[in-house]
């Protein structure tokens, strides 16, 4: 059904080619441009072809996937829709007894000392493998179409370098799937997270790409006044650039002994991955803010050149007195950028010694936006030690524990950031795990390993950042 219903698009799309080319031959003949009615019909076959197009891409990867699911029904003599696994637990799941590490262990040293067995947790793990096999054919389908619908979204013609690199090819690096819940659903742990890096425009990392770039104008158009009838028209030539966003790697890992996974009472391999991943969003949200972008680092906003840079120097400084240099963060944004910054970052510290400050009558100068008094110098809008926390003037206040305190010539500076966080864009991969056994098998231990690729355009628009900073920003005493 798939490969006619291909064919029969195919053919529409060469009939609309045809008409296409038709509406095209009086103007080329005449040397002149479209007309509106020809560029209106022009834009309609245009988006006509594009949508059959995208179509028969869709029906070609359906068909691919069912290929594959077929093959894997084959392989592991799975039961079809409506029988079996379909309505039963995943063999791996939060309130399961089992962990797929440690029968993973079992299996591949041989090692059958409980829940049945050698044999039985070589049971489970094929019944996983052929679970996930079925599962993953749906979500790479869906992670191709949103990335692809993503970058469409940004620049329809932005230039994307792709490679061919052993080391990032899905598949050659011998790591085992995990369970689906233990990279979807892991536990928060006592450390900071990812406050900017959810703030900016998140999208899908394509596969296969080392760097992501995209075209800038770099000197506009110019208009002017004719002085004069038949006189010289304004002429400025249009030139270009690119900005480029290097692909990453963050990585992390754990050696534990088998006899800590043998005897511990719970699966401890989950809580090793659960903190790992942890620390990747924390490590991810730090290298947005202030990573160099060299050595193999991402480009954080703080290192960006050409963005707008305030400075507060105070040795006593009050709130009162940092409004104007963020009312400044503000506005060279809106001057700079021809449009409104949408968020201000500080961290915890800062906004706590902010809602700390008092009148000389005692009272608070930030009070909660629902008991706010007449013109305050800010609001208090949510209640959590990170993101949104309050607000001054229209944009939001959010708070992010990963902005550095160890900046300026003394080192105990922090910085203000003021952005508008549609400009920035953050690419991520898919979240990596697997474990290793036979590098630590001399004293049984295993390494349990996460990874992921990223890649951070800040400097896509330096003009859309501002940053505070100054001894007016020392990281205040007791907070």
């Amino acid at each position: 059904m798939s490969k006619a219903f291909i064919v029969a698009l195919q053919k529409r799309r060469a009939e609309l080619k045809a008409s296409l080319d038709a509406l095209l031959e009086t103007p080329t003949r005449e040397a002149r441009d479209l007309n509106d009615d020809e560029r209106s019909r022009f834009e309609e076959f245009e988006k006509d072809i594009r949508a059959v197009d995208a179509r028969v891409v869709e029906l070609d990867e359906q068909a691919r996937a069912d290929e594959q699911a077929a093959e894997t029904f084959r392989r592991y003599e799975l039961p079809r829709a409506g029988e079996g696994v379909q309505s039963e637990p995943t063999t791996y799941r939060r309130d399961e007894k089992h962990s797929y590490f440690l029968d993973l262990i079992r299996s591949e040293l041989n090692r059958g000392d409980g829940d049945g067995g050698v044999e039985a947790a070589r049971d489970r793990l094929a019944r996983h493998r052929a679970e996930v096999d079925a599962d993953m054919v749906k979500r790479e389908r869906a992670r191709a179409q949103r990335a692809d619908r993503e970058m469409r979204g940004i620049d329809r013609r932005s230039v994307f370098e792709k490679r061919v690199n052993p080391n990032r090819t899905d598949g050659q690096g011998g790591y085992f799937v995990p369970p689906l819940w233990l990279v979807d659903e892991y536990i928060d742990l006592p450390r900071f997270g990812r406050t900017i890096a959810n703030s900016v425009r998140n999208l899908t990392l394509p596969a296969g790409t080392d760097s992501v770039n995209i075209p800038k104008v770099a000197t506009g158009t110019a208009t002017g006044v004719q002085t004069a009838d038949a006189g010289a028209v304004t002429s400025q030539d249009l030139t270009d650039t690119f900005v480029s966003a290097p692909v990453r790697t963050i990585a992390g890992q754990q050696d534990i002994a088998l006899q800590l996974l043998d005897q511990s009472p719970v699966a401890f391999d989950e809580v090793v991955f659960a903190d790992l991943i942890a620390d990747y969003n924390q490590r991810l949200d730090t290298q947005a803010i202030n990573g160099s972008g060299s050595a193999g680092q991402l480009k954080g906003m703080l290192n960006v050149s050409g963005i707008n840079s305030v400075t507060y120097t105070d040795a006593t400084p009050t709130l009162p007195e940092l409004y104007l240099p963020l009312m400044q963060a503000l506005s060279l944004v809106a001057k700079n950028r021809k449009m409104l910054a949408t968020a201000t970052f500080m961290t915890p510290s800062r906004w706590y010694w902010a809602a700390s400050q008092l009148d000389s009558q005692n009272r608070p100068l930030i009070l909660p936006e629902a008991n706010a008094p007449f013109n305050p110098l800010a609001l208090q809008t949510g209640g959590d030690v990170e993101g949104p926390v309050g607000r001054v003037g229209a944009q939001p206040i959010l708070a992010d524990g990963n902005i550095p305190a160890n900046l300026g010539a003394g080192t105990n500076e922090e910085r203000i950031i003021v952005a508008r966080t549609s400009d920035i864009f953050l690419w991520e991969g898919a979240m990596r795990t697997r474990v290793l056994q036979e590098i630590l098998s001399g004293t049984l231990q295993v390494r349990l390993q996460v990874w992921n690729y990223a890649a951070f355009m800040a400097d896509r628009r330096p003009e859309s950042i501002s940053v505070i900073s100054g001894t007016g920003l020392i990281a205040p005493t007791g907070f």
